[in-house]
């Protein structure tokens, strides 16, 4: 098992030279990339990259180390994506920094071009499946987002967030 890891990423390295990943990144099965020109992407240490993961970047995107990806999720970062250490991203999170415009009614809005605001999520923040985060949102430290919720506006650090559109319902309190 351990061999098989190690070969996956330095499969990983070699395909997508341009991408960093840590050490002890274990990749599992069918993981897609896809890197314009001058993009940048980071893998911090031991992150978890399940089957299907998809990853289009046009700009930069930053995973910080022990982040762990369910199965099929997307990451779209057109501008910035930045995601802490330690996350959990449950299977099918999507993250988008992007949303195509779509202001004239004459023109096909696959034409009218997009736009964009980074993405930060801070460390320790678990995401549930289906969670979908768009463009121009902030999640603060050691915050959950419950399964299925449509993130559209900033989320405080320690919150418990649930629901479209993802609204918090409390506070995690310290255990010390």
């Amino acid at each position: 098992m351990a061999l098989m890891r190690r070969w996956r990423l330095l499969c990983c390295r070699v395909r997508y030279p341009h991408a960093r990943f840590g050490n002890a990144c274990d990749i599992r099965s069918r993981f897609g990339l896809r890197q314009g020109p001058n993009a940048s992407v980071v893998f911090g240490e031991r992150c978890v990259l399940d089957n299907d993961l998809t990853i289009e970047v046009g700009g930069r995107l930053e995973v910080g180390a022990r982040t762990i990806f369910g199965h099929h999720c997307t990451l779209a970062a057109r501008d910035s994506l930045i995601i802490g250490a330690d996350c959990l991203l449950a299977e099918m999170v999507s993250i988008r920094d992007h949303d195509h415009r779509f202001d004239s009614l004459e023109i096909p809005i696959r034409e009218q071009g997009a736009v964009s605001a980074p993405v930060v999520i801070g460390n320790n923040v678990w995401l549930g499946g289906k969670v979908t985060v768009l463009k121009g949102v902030k999640i603060g430290d050691n915050a959950i987002v419950g399964a299925n919720a449509v993130v559209t506006k900033d989320i405080p650090e320690n919150a418990i967030c649930v629901g479209v559109p993802a609204r918090v319902i409390r506070l995690r309190a310290s255990s010390e």
